[in-house]
This record gives structure tokens, C-alpha cells and sequence, in this order.
């Protein structure tokens, strides 16, 4: 198991019924993030974002692809904040603090690795409920830092993986 998995684990055992289907909704879609723009393909975000939120993300793996890059990425830490419910029974806010390590691996034989970049960042996304699931409408991150990379540069960090 992960060690984001385990912090998923104990944010979830705190929260209440609609509280863990949230941060099981933002977890889902952070995961399939990683597989997006690992593998070039945008496609299963519908299961997991609103249509604007999932062309969003397609137009960034998009350039990476062009541009002959691939960015690997891992979540290795994932805490809820705090939940909101919204104007209306079909919208929700997730605030979260998340750890991403990430780097760009080049597609051009014999490139350089990238160095790795560690960010610990306070995200908010907010859910719409569409078929009976809550899906990812839009991402705003509140704050990004880089965070030492013990077995890397420590480099600052550009942004967030999105």
C-alpha cells in the first residue's frame, strides 16, 4: 500500500457518508490525472470530470504529447481539509492538501532526465453531481510550494501536475 493510499485511508475514516463520496470523487480523478498523462490519453476523465474540466486536461496532456514529453507523476500524499456543500444539492467543494512528486521524461532518445519536483499544495476543487456521481467541475490551487526532495534537486516547483 502507498503511502498516499494509507493518508486516503485516515482522511476517509474521519469524514461522514457524502464527505468520503467527495474525497473519494477528487482522489479518483487525481489518480486518473496520473494515468492521463502518463500514457497521452485524456479519454477516461469523462468518468471523472465535468466535460469543460475534462477538455481542460486534454489541451494540457495534448501539449505534452506535442512536445514530445511525458509527465510522470505520483500522489504520495492526499489530506482533506474541508467539505462544503454548495448552493445546491448537485455542487460541492473539496479543499485538500496534497504532496505530488513529478518530473517530464523526454520521448527523444538519449535526453536527459528531467529532475524530479516536489510540491506540497493546498487545492480546491469543486464537484457537480452529473448521472448520480460527482464529477470534477473546476481545480484552483490556493497555494504551492516546493518541498525538499531528499533524493532529488529540491528544485522549485512551476505548478501544479494539472
Amino acid at each position: 500500500m502507498t503511502r498516499g493510499a494509507v493518508f486516503l485511508g485516515l482522511a476517509l475514516a474521519a469524514c461522514s457518508g457524502t464527505e468520503r463520496e467527495l474525497a473519494r470523487a477528487v482522489r479518483a480523478y487525481d489518480d486518473e490525472l496520473v494515468r492521463a498523462y502518463r500514457t497521452g490519453d485524456a479519454s477516461g476523465l469523462a468518468r471523472f470530470a465535468d466535460a469543460g474540466e475534462a477538455r481542460k486536461v486534454e489541451v494540457l496532456v495534448g501539449l505534452k504529447t506535442a512536445s514530445r514529453l511525458v509527465l510522470e507523476s505520483s500522489l504520495e500524499a492526499f489530506e482533506v481539509v474541508r467539505t462544503e456543500r454548495g448552493a445546491t444539492a448537485d455542487a460541492a467543494a473539496v479543499e485538500t492538501r496534497e504532496r505530488w512528486r513529478y518530473f517530464d521524461r523526454r520521448l527523444d532518445p538519449g535526453a536527459p532526465p528531467a529532475p524530479a519536483i516536489v510540491s506540497e499544495m493546498t487545492m480546491r476543487y469543486a464537484l457537480v453531481r452529473e448521472g448520480g456521481r460527482w464529477k470534477v467541475h473546476e481545480v484552483t490551487t490556493l497555494a504551492s510550494r516546493s518541498a525538499e526532495d531528499p533524493g532529488g534537486s529540491g528544485a522549485s516547483a512551476p505548478g501544479a501536475p494539472r
